[in-house]
């Protein structure tokens, strides 16, 4: 059984990384290898935002986040 991803309809922080961004570059759109379970701070290079803040998909797609950008 497969396991599908929810879409977002946010825009994500540009800090916010996954695997995902990385390994799926270029593939064709259906054709990609994995999903975005594990995500990360570019700014930090932690789990942890420069609010002290755990990252995650939907919490670094807000505004209300001192560390967000759009």
């Amino acid at each position: 059984m497969a396991l599908e991803l929810k879409i977002l309809s946010t825009n994500r922080c540009r800090s916010l990384l996954s695997k995902g961004m990385y390994i799926n570059h270029g593939l064709p759109k259906g054709k990609e290898v994995a999903g975005e379970g594990n995500v990360w701070c570019g700014k930090t290079q932690t789990i942890y935002g420069p609010d002290s803040k755990l990252c995650d998909i939907e919490p670094c797609s807000q505004d209300n986040r001192t560390c967000y950008e759009p």
